[in-house]
């Protein structure tokens, strides 16, 4: 706001007088103006920094964002195979469990341990591992139904949900083709890569109603066949209990 004292009277002032107070008014305007034009400035200055900082915060919120859904992809997705984690096959189970309760149902878990890949894997090295593993989740992928759930559970260890089951033949014939597509050479720099698999299967309602339980009661199975059996590739029965 200009503020420039006007109760000064021009009768009787000298010339001399005159021109001192346009000297005077003149000062206090430019003043003025001064002043007006650094506010400017400094509001210009401090609007840009506000730009600045909500660009920061916009780009440190995308940065966020990002970082968040790669922690989650890592979490419930296995680098090496893009199949789904142990964390998301037991939320996909629990979830199933629950649906086949209300709809009366059964479902079947599916522990598969590959046999002879740690033979592989020293023998031929950790490419010709990593190889094995990416190869035989596409093998495993193409041996179950639309709709059925592929996971990496650990290492060498995968797992299969296969749900809206009519009879207890379907698995065993999902289960023998796991065996016999998982069977098939594989081959590596040159070297034929012979695999083979073990598997386990657990249901629902009849060995349990949680994932643990089923998980666990499929893994049982699966070690009992593996002691028991010296061949390559084969499945636990349905109809042997697994303790």
């Amino acid at each position: 706001m200009i503020n420039i004292d006007l109760d000064f009277s021009f009768n009787n002032m000298q010339p001399e007088d005159l021109e001192k107070q346009i000297r005077i008014l003149k000062r206090k305007l430019t003043r003025s103006e001064e002043n007006r034009v650094l506010l400017e400035e400094a509001l210009e200055g401090h609007i840009r920094s506000l730009r600045v900082g909500i660009e920061e915060l916009t780009e440190s919120h995308e940065i966020i964002k990002s970082s968040e859904a790669r922690f989650k992809q890592l979490a419930l997705y296995d680098t090496l195979t893009k199949l789904p984690s142990r964390v998301l096959f037991f939320e996909k189970l629990e979830r199933s469990i629950s649906q086949a309760e209300h709809a009366g149902c059964s479902l079947a878990v599916l522990f598969i341990d590959l046999d002879n890949f740690k033979q592989i894997n020293d023998n031929f090295g950790h490419q010709a591992g990593d190889a094995v593993l990416q190869e035989a989740s596409a093998r495993l992928l193409s041996s179950v139904r639309n709709g059925d759930t592929v996971s990496r559970l650990a290492g060498d260890e995968f797992s299969v949900l296969l749900e809206a089951l009519k009879t207890k033949s379907e698995i065993e014939i999902i289960a023998e083709r796991i065996v016999s597509t998982l069977a098939a050479p594989m081959h590596f720099n040159s070297n034929m890569l012979v695999l083979g698999a073990s598997i386990g299967i657990s249901m629902y309602p009849g060995d349990g109603d949680n994932p643990d339980e089923l998980l666990r009661k499929a893994d049982i199975a699966m070690y009992t066949i593996k002691k028991e059996q010296e061949t390559i590739g084969s499945f636990i029965p349905i109809d042997v209990p697994a303790s």
